[in-house]
């Protein structure tokens, strides 16, 4: 697979005298008015009837000094901007945005229709990042991770073909799966936790097409059980390599929706809330990141391409991420906490950064061998796709890190 036209933007270098971080944090509510069409599901043809719960965009900036980031937690399917990646560098200083989706079912259509909705959208999240970035704080991070079985892998194999599962109320075993939750708190210079960030990988399609009610889906219950239970804070919930993982209650039917949205969203709340207790403090600095475009080919029409912007970072010596703007299948999630070598590693799927598309699914190659929803039929881009923006990733991670030299020994 080529990468072609590909951009790196590099953080500067750190000065020689030590780097303290700061962070900064804003919501803003960015629920749609009623009658915007809702996306999530082909079938459901209505717009939003009803609001059961608002949607925001929840924003933490970091900042070391030499280098800022600025993550922007979504109740979106997805979202893509480039204007607020740009217009937070050029207005608020912030050299890397991440806009990350939970990815819930109950939320509205967004870039593929340019809705005046959608441009207030951009607006709110732009003034959150600027009310984020003029509210910095000292800042010390600390980080826990653990399991908990939410979720299941909706695709079934066998004699090397896939056939869809799309719920699991009977919590049967499934495979590949990761049950891994990571949770990463920031707290300030009292020590009071200013914000918790999970990291799960699970679709938020708790609620079914007969849901015609904007709903953050069991992400927005996580939110409001953790709120409840450490006063003061915001909860961030960055949605992992859910391609394939369903919860066991997926598209839960006939009134019972919203009951177990609420069971599924304090389940994993009161998992995160022990970790929150067991959390390690760690480097807090330096802030390192890198993004990059890279062009694939469409898988259906190979004279066509695709770009797909993604970004990698550091957080001290210990923490990497990766954030691909597409639906990453949970194999690749497990690959990159193997192949980039960092103590802790979080993969954040449904996340723009870059100049490109949104990528849709990203099977691994022997999903789109077996074949199924996602692996041979509604994805687009080519295959190996997935694994090559894991590897461009990881060697970005170890690049940060000082470990890839310019020239081999032995080069020119």
């Amino acid at each position: 697979m080529r990468s072609l036209a590909w951009l790196i933007v590099l953080a500067a270098c750190l000065p020689a005298q030590e780097s303290k971080l700061r962070a900064g944090l804003a919501r803003v509510e960015i629920t749609p008015p009623l009658g915007h069409p809702m996306g999530g599901y082909a079938s459901r043809k209505e717009g939003a009837a009803a609001r059961h719960d608002p949607l925001y965009a929840t924003v933490l900036v970091l900042d070391d000094g030499a280098n800022s980031l600025a993550l922007v937690t979504c109740d979106l399917r997805s979202f893509v901007s480039q204007r607020v990646v740009d217009e937070a560098r050029e207005k608020h200083g912030i050299r890397h945005t991440i806009l990350s989706s939970s990815h819930t079912h109950s939320g509205p259509l967004t870039w593929e229709l340019r809705s005046r909705w959608y441009a207030e959208a951009e607006d709110k999240m732009l003034g959150a990042i600027g009310e984020a970035k003029s509210n910095l704080f000292p800042a010390g991070l600390a980080f826990s991770s653990g399991q908990i079985y939410l979720g299941f892998n909706r695709r079934k194999v066998a004699g090397g073909r896939a056939t869809m599962w799309w719920r699991n109320a009977e919590r049967l075993p499934s495979a590949p799966l990761d049950p891994t939750v990571n949770v990463l708190g920031v707290r300030d210079a009292a020590g009071s936790t200013r914000a918790v960030l999970v990291n799960y990988a699970c679709h938020p399609s708790v609620l079914g097409p007969d849901n015609l009610a904007w709903s953050a889906d069991y992400p927005g219950a996580l939110r409001r059980h953790l709120e409840s239970q450490v006063p003061g804070a915001l909860a961030l919930f960055v949605q992992g390599a859910a391609g394939d993982i369903n919860p066991y209650r997926d598209k839960e039917l006939g009134g019972e929706g919203f009951a177990a949205v609420e069971e599924m969203g304090k389940a994993l709340g009161e998992r995160v809330v022990v970790l929150l207790r067991r959390a390690a403090r760690m480097d807090a600095v330096p802030l390192k990141a890198a993004a990059e475009t890279l062009r694939v080919r469409h898988r259906w029409n190979p004279a066509e391409s695709i770009d797909i912007g993604i970004t990698a970072g550091l957080l001290g010596r210990q923490l990497c991420f990766l954030a691909l703007p597409g639906e990453p299948f949970v194999e690749h999630q497990i690959t990159f906490r193997a192949k980039s070598e960092c103590r802790y590693a979080m993969l954040f799927g449904y996340s723009y950064s870059a100049p490109g598309v949104w990528a849709g699914y990203l099977p691994t190659i022997l999903a789109a061998v077996e074949g199924g929803y996602g692996a041979d039929f509604n994805t687009s881009v080519e295959v190996g796709a997935g694994e090559t923006l894991i590897d461009r990733g990881v060697v970005h991670l170890f690049r940060l890190r000082g470990l890839l030299k310019d020239v081999p020994d032995g080069g020119p």
